[in-house]
């Protein structure tokens, strides 16, 4: 299993790597950059409004599925046309709930061209989670990681080479983004259920009333999961641009650096879509599922702890080099944010694992308080500090979840991280910062150059403190096989 982890992983990061900041940075960026500050800011804030009806869209439908089809892949014939009709149903709701919240907002009457669709992004998006939780139930994670990349590269040809030939200048390229994102998800989603036809004998939309609540009662554990980590990691957005006398402006610098933060928080979504379904596997084996963990954290935070402490020293100069239009707190918005994605990072291994066994409970205690401080922090910070102060709240609440997180761990299954392990980590993350610092400060005309020899630096450290060691990696490639699903496309 570990293997299976390891060279799926390094196919999945690999295709990742290269389309996704291709995406962001190539596409979204350069959208960014063509439309003002105040109108990317409230394509930001409105994406982030949608997001918090998310359960209404999903009701834990995927992670339930994932962890059950894992378990039981023999059953996905019998429930996929169910739970597919369920998924429609639900789509429904969630599309009622965003006009009437949109209304009472005041978000329909003034932006009903931008609200709808985005809601139409949210759809797909929770739709094509959930077929590609039957595909990674199965296995097939060659499959899953193709699927994972390709809306990106639908956009990428779609939009990238309007953008970059001059095509879209005098137009409104918020607008070419979100319809662009329709169209790219449409043809995923499609593409994933024509894969899934022959496994399910059809696609077909079937009704069970009975069924649907048995489904929706051991998927509303899931559910609340679900809302409750949208709350405290999207929430921070609506209330810049609800609390601001500037606000739309401010949630566009904020969304400038949150870019980053996502774009490096996918690297955490795919050891979670990975690790679930395998966690779920292994979930009545202790000594299996502490390896996979204790290999999922260290790889992970391999490169979380050369990454995050470099582009923390860089801030300003990667924020002034990145868009054309940033304030005096650009910089601050990304170091607090980046500072955040180390805790948020470890969240993905130690809440996959409590989900695939079955904790939804303690987790869910866990994280409705993760609510309630996020929330207060937001509405003491956000005033006097603006946009910082959001980000500066987003680091607090994610420190304290994954605290609360490494506890619960320990508590139900013995596994944390060790203090030998805790030591490397910190020791890591000090030597990226002061290499980071010091080429910063030395060389400052280096510019990026500086940033990738201090990532670089890093990276030697991981092998030179041993979170990695040379032999493990070497055990790793010495499987002939390479994917898992060869016969997955």
């Amino acid at each position: 299993m570990k293997r299976a982890f390891v060279l799926n992983l390094v196919f999945l990061l690999t295709i990742n790597l290269i389309v996704k900041p291709l995406y962001l940075f190539g596409v979204d960026r350069g959208i960014q950059n063509l439309a003002n500050t105040a109108e990317y800011g409230l394509y930001f804030e409105l994406f982030n409004f949608t997001f918090l009806f998310q359960i209404l869209n999903d009701f834990g439908i995927q992670y339930y599925n994932n962890r059950h089809i894992a378990q039981h892949p023999y059953l996905l014939g019998k429930y996929f046309p169910y739970l597919l009709g369920a998924k429609f149903l639900l789509a429904g709701l969630f599309l009622s709930a965003i006009l009437v919240f949109g209304a009472l907002a005041g978000y329909l009457a003034e932006f009903p061209w931008l609200l709808a669709p985005i809601a139409g992004i949210q759809i797909l998006v929770s739709l094509i989670s959930y077929l590609r939780s039957n595909i990674s139930g199965l296995g097939w994670y060659f499959t899953d990681s193709f699927l994972s990349v390709l809306d990106r590269l639908i956009l990428l040809l779609g939009l990238g080479i309007p953008l970059w030939t001059g095509m879209l200048a005098g137009r409104s390229p918020v607008q070419f983004l979100v319809f662009g994102q329709l169209i790219s998800l449409a043809i995923t989603a499609m593409v994933a259920l024509w894969l899934l036809k022959t496994r399910t004998g059809g696609i077909r939309l079937r009704w069970n009333p009975q069924l649907n609540r048995v489904i929706f009662k051991n998927s509303y554990p899931y559910a609340i999961t679900v809302i409750l980590m949208t709350i405290y990691t999207r929430l921070d957005a609506v209330m810049i641009g609800r609390m601001l006398p500037n606000g739309q402006e401010e949630a566009g610098w904020y969304a400038g650096a949150y870019r980053l933060l996502d774009a490096a928080n996918k690297i955490g979504v795919l050891f979670a879509g990975l690790l679930l379904p395998m966690f779920s596997k292994l979930y009545k084996d202790k000594k299996g599922l502490n390896e996979l963990s204790d290999l999922g954290i260290r790889m992970l935070w391999s490169g979380v702890l050369c990454v995050s402490p470099a582009l923390i020293a860089f801030r300003t100069p990667i924020m002034d080099a990145l868009y054309v239009n940033t304030s005096e707190q650009s910089g601050a918005i990304l170091g607090w944010l980046m500072l955040s994605f180390i805790p948020m990072s470890g969240g993905y291994i130690f809440g996959t694992l409590l989900i695939a066994a079955g904790h939804q409970k303690k987790l869910n205690r866990l994280y409705l308080l993760g609510v309630f401080i996020n929330v207060v922090l937001n509405l003491i910070l956000i005033p006097p500090y603006r946009a910082a102060g959001a980000a500066l709240a987003t680091f607090l609440t994610q420190g304290m979840v994954f605290s609360g997180l490494l506890i619960l761990c320990q508590s139900w299954e013995g596994f944390s991280i060790s203090r030998r392990a805790g030591w490397r980590f910190i020791v890591l993350g000090i030597l990226s910062w002061l290499s980071a610092s010091y080429l910063r400060t030395v060389f400052p005309d280096w510019g990026w150059i500086s940033l990738g020899l201090a990532v670089l630096i890093g990276f030697a450290g991981v092998f030179l403190f041993q979170v990695i060691q040379l032999r493990e990696v070497s055990a790793w490639l010495s499987n002939n096989r390479l994917f898992s699903d060869r016969r997955g496309i």
